[in-house]
């Protein structure tokens, strides 16, 4: 028997939303908190934050570093391969 946190209806259905009021279980409260939970942590605002709190900056920039290189697709290097080649080229026909 599962119980909503909103209403107490009691229900012996698997399903995901309360028949009565339509609120989500706690389970899958809780699965949305955690997959909200690692998108903020893949986001800039998660990584600054993350920045700002930790006690030894330089080692949380390498961190961050690290996690950022690890994520990216070879489509995403050949893309920053081309921009840095691009500016590059500029800078020189420039000067």
């Amino acid at each position: 028997m599962k119980k909503c946190p909103s209403c107490g209806y009691e229900s012996n259905n698997n399903d995901m939303r309360c028949p009565e009021c339509g609120s989500f279980y706690s389970k899958v409260i809780e699965m949305i908190d955690e997959v909200a939970a690692d998108e903020e942590q893949k986001t800039l605002r998660g990584r600054c934050r993350r920045l700002l709190d930790s006690d030894d900056i330089k080692q949380a920039i390498l961190f961050e570093w690290q996690q950022i290189k690890t994520d990216l697709s070879t489509q995403a290097w050949f893309a920053l391969f081309v921009i840095f080649a691009f500016v590059f080229a500029l800078i020189i026909t420039v000067i």
